[in-house]
């Protein structure tokens, strides 16, 4: 023991140390502490204290918007928590997080842990952090370089997650919602849409077939992908039947109505996005579970919004600026994305920028997941002009010529400066911006550019 408390020691010192030194920088996502930690002390995570209930949250897509919105509404609902809010998901992140949360002495100084936990390290965090509740917000296709295949990501989660575990699952994706069938189960589900399709649509569906009989499956209603309300005609295999189910979205009014123990609620719509409503179904699906009154939540969501890092929209008179995340080489989620800019209304360009600057520098130029996205949503004619900025700029522009989108509609840029000059800007035209995670403050800029200039022009 006497190494890990030299670890903890030394570990909180380099937290002191980094604040210290970039006091006017953003360090949020830092994982230093806890990798120092651990090259001291291995077993660190074992050994540290933990709040009283932990809270892990997975998934393909939704992680860190789901624990940030969990822990801003049990800290509204009088909880104290700990929480790793900038993404640093990974064994080492996860030790940081900790460390914060205890004193010296290793005692918490939390009531709960929200911990977003990265797919492929449950099999190093699980075994020494034992979740009382996992929340999987989806599984879906990944990175294909990183995270294979859903139905490998889906056994390394399985047998990582402890049986005593609670699992909130998303009843509406046929792979997540079966993980550890012997533990506890809680479904949540967003009910049939009148805007919802009957047959799968996109390029990719991981679950096309039936799990026990391997026949094709049918679909009572499908969103994205395999995510929907499927069921076997020949073995009878079926989507779960939900304990939390939303019954109508209202984009309009921005509302979502609900039922729980037999009794409807409803709950202000933090996004018009498919992701986003499902994060937030999610999040208020275990809330309600937890014991958290429904009042409680409603008042707590009243005051939230989804992060700017994922979605933001500026607006200056006849210019809107819709920014919304998709993290490059995430087919599904480029998908949705794109999906999402066909499906709104009126005249709209969109600018690409979904290279991940970080990765780049060690790129292997495997570009697969440029036909596993669906670029045939940009050909949509409501949508008048393309821009293409980054590396792979020309091996985009290739992919939606693939789709059908006409060359003289596309513009490829070597420099981020160019943007502004690129776009037509007409009059109540949309301007999308589409971008990887690291891009957010940079697209920031370009978009306050673009409105500061029509300001001068005005």
């Amino acid at each position: 023991m006497i190494r890990f408390y030299l670890a903890l020691f030394l570990g909180k010192l380099s937290r002191i140390t980094i604040k210290l030194l970039h006091r006017f920088l953003k360090t949020q996502g830092s994982d230093f502490p806890g990798k120092l930690a651990m090259q001291i002390c291995p077993d660190f995570l074992q050994y540290v204290g933990k709040p009283e209930t932990v809270i892990a949250i997975t998934g393909t897509n939704g992680k860190t918007t789901s624990t940030n919105l969990l822990s801003d509404i049990l800290e509204d609902c009088g909880y104290s928590v700990l929480s790793n809010r900038y993404g640093s998901n990974t064994k080492t992140g996860i030790a940081t997080c900790l460390l914060c949360g205890v004193s010296l002495r290793n005692r918490p100084r939390k009531d709960a842990a929200v911990l977003e936990v990265d797919e492929r390290s449950s099999l190093l965090i699980y075994p020494y952090v034992q979740p009382d509740w996992l929340i999987c917000t989806n599984l879906t296709r990944d990175t294909i370089t990183r995270n294979a295949h859903p139905y490998f990501i889906f056994d390394v989660i399985n047998q990582a997650v402890p049986d005593k575990t609670v699992l909130v699952l998303n009843a509406d994706d046929n792979i997540s919602s079966r993980l550890k069938p012997e533990n506890r189960h809680f479904f949540y589900a967003i009910g049939m849409q009148e805007d919802d399709r009957r047959e799968p649509f996109n390029l990719v569906n991981d679950m096309r077939v039936c799990p026990h009989c391997l026949s094709p499956l049918q679909y009572r209603y499908v969103r994205y992908n395999h995510i929907g309300n499927a069921f076997c005609p020949v073995c009878g295999f079926h989507s779960p039947e939900p304990d939390f189910l939303i019954e109508k979205i209202d984009r309009r009014h921005g509302l979502m109505t609900a039922v729980f123990d037999g009794q409807e609620e409803a709950y202000p719509l933090l996004s018009n996005t498919i992701f986003n409503i499902y994060d937030e179904t999610a999040i208020v699906a275990f809330l309600r579970r937890f014991g958290i009154p429904y009042k409680k939540v409603r008042d707590s969501l009243v005051s939230k919004h989804i992060v700017d890092s994922r979605l933001s929209v500026q607006k200056n008179g006849d210019i809107s600026l819709i920014s919304i995340m998709a993290k490059g080489g995430l087919p599904t989620s480029m998908s949705v994305v794109f999906d999402t800019i066909r499906s709104y209304p009126g005249s709209k360009e969109a600018v690409l920028m979904l290279e991940d600057c970080h990765v780049m520098a060690h790129s292997i130029e495997n570009l697969c997941y440029l036909y596993d996205a669906d670029f045939e949503f940009l050909t949509d004619p409501s949508i008048t002009r393309l821009v293409i900025v980054g590396p792979h700029a020309d091996d985009y522009r290739l992919r939606l010529l693939m789709a059908g989108m006409p060359e003289e509609k596309m513009h490829c840029l070597p420099d981020y400066a160019q943007i502004p000059a690129a776009l037509e800007r007409k009059k109540n035209q949309t301007i999308f911006f589409v971008y990887d995670l690291y891009y957010a403050n940079l697209v920031k800029q370009i978009g306050d550019a673009i409105l500061h200039q029509d300001t001068q022009e005005a």
